[in-house]
């Protein structure tokens, strides 16, 4: 009776856990109720039994709760831990970088220091300037690379990409810099004559210089009268000088030595006929063969040579190989192009032309001097009553020495990198044009600055 009452017990009973009671826990009851349990009321029975089951489960619960916020904790731990770990490990690579980014930036530094020896360009060669060099506890390598040809040598106006490569550790960054010339006229073209060599003036001759001084880089040797501003490392001879004398003045440099070489390859070789009479020769007129679009024509004389009671509207170029060339009588050379000299030697020059005395007259010569396909100014003829101006305009570059006879005009200036001088009374007005807009290749390289915006971190 008392297992059947337990059974029906369980089975009605009416308490709220009682659909909780699981198989084992209705077995748990009956057995209760084998020991005397089931005299008791169901509904305590039921209470008690549910308390008993309840209590076992209770202890249970408690120890997988326990387990799992002990494994919890011990999860919370091994990841503080590794946070700490990774963290260490950032702020390393962090500081890696920043002395990995100031190794490359030193690196550029120090290629800004090396431009700064003017002979840097023949010192240096294009790639790897430094390499693996320590600093700190990193190290930087450094190249210079010229953009434009790969050869750093070759052209003072190329310009510069500097490179530097800075590591630590696994660190690695790469600023780069590129580094344009800062260029300006030759201080020769701001004079009406400056000459690499010594300047002699003739005891009782002149030369008047207009807007502009004569100027030497050695010594001035004034016998006669020099009409205007005179500059000069030294002075003797006691002449007259009209205007202001500098002494010492500043060494003036000469043009680079690729400027002749670069205007031959531009230029229409001349065959050379020994003297040049009663020509014309422009961009457009060229009596001797092809002309050319810039109007520059080159003559390799290999000798002495003469031009007289000539035009030219352009850039003549004419080797000598050590001998002279003679400009007499009557002769007018202008630049064709305003940027472009009018004449370059690479030997010796003599001008003879009697300015004072003569013009290039088409009438006393029988010439014309402009007929069709060589305008003078726009307009062409076929008359031969037209006279020209007997003078030299533009700018005159002398490779070797230069004589000044006669009453030679110049209007413009001359570069004479040899000895100068004047034995007769000549005229030189200074053309303020050719300082303020030099002539291709007559000017030279200040500095090397960065070009704005260049200044930056580059990936590969």
């Amino acid at each position: 009776m008392a297992l059947i009452f337990c059974r029906s017990l369980i089975d009605g009973c009416h308490c709220e856990r009682s659909e909780a009671i699981s198989i084992v826990q209705r077995s748990e009851i009956a057995t209760a109720c084998r020991a005397g349990l089931a005299m008791t009321t169901p509904q305590i029975m039921c209470d008690r039994a549910l308390v008993g089951i309840c209590k076992l489960r209770r202890r249970g619960s408690v120890y997988i709760i326990v387990l799992s916020v002990s494994m919890m904790v011990t999860v919370i731990g091994l990841a503080s831990l590794f946070a700490v770990r990774v963290q260490r490990r950032s702020a390393e690579i962090v500081k890696d970088c920043a002395e990995a980014r100031l190794c490359a930036r030193s690196a550029v530094e120090l290629g800004l220091l090396y431009v700064q020896d003017p002979n840097w360009r023949d010192t240096r060669s294009n790639g790897t300037w430094v390499s693996n060099q320590a600093l700190g506890s990193g190290s930087f390598t450094l190249e210079g690379i010229d953009p434009t040809d790969g050869v750093l040598a070759n052209s003072q106006y190329n310009p510069l990409v500097l490179t530097g490569l800075g590591t630590k550790g696994i660190a690695c960054h790469k600023t780069q810099v590129t580094l344009v010339p800062v260029v300006e006229a030759l201080e020769a073209l701001n004079t009406c004559l400056h000459a690499s060599g010594n300047i002699f003036v003739n005891a009782g001759k002149q030369i008047t210089v207009v807007n502009a001084p004569i100027s030497t880089n050695v010594n001035l040797d004034n016998l006669g009268t020099i009409d205007g501003n005179a500059a000069a490392a030294s002075v003797t001879g006691g002449g007259t000088i009209t205007g202001s004398l500098t002494v010492p003045a500043e060494n003036k440099p000469t043009p680079y030595s690729h400027v002749i070489p670069d205007y031959i390859s531009k230029a229409t070789t001349i065959p050379f006929t020994g003297t040049i009479n009663k020509q014309i020769l422009t961009s457009t007129y060229n009596p001797w063969g092809p002309t050319n679009a810039d109007g520059v024509y080159f003559i390799d004389a290999g000798n002495d040579m003469t031009i007289k009671n000539t035009r030219i509207h352009g850039t003549l170029i004419v080797r000598t190989n050590g001998k002279k060339l003679t400009l007499d009588n009557a002769v007018f050379m202008q630049n064709y192009r305003s940027d472009y000299p009018a004449l370059i030697v690479e030997g010796d020059l003599v001008a003879k032309y009697e300015s004072a005395v003569f013009t290039l007259s088409e009438a006393t010569l029988s010439t014309n001097y402009n007929p069709a396909g060589a305008p003078y100014e726009g307009i062409w003829d076929d008359d031969m009553v037209d006279e020209y101006p007997n003078k030299i305009q533009g700018l005159i570059h002398v490779k070797g020495s230069l004589t000044l006879q006669q009453t030679a005009k110049i209007t413009g200036a001359v570069i004479c990198e040899g000895p100068v001088s004047c034995e007769d009374n000549n005229l030189i007005v200074h053309d303020p044009n050719l300082y303020a807009c030099p002539p291709e290749g007559y000017t030279f390289v200040e500095s090397m600055q960065i070009s704005p915006g260049s200044y930056k971190q580059v990936v590969d």
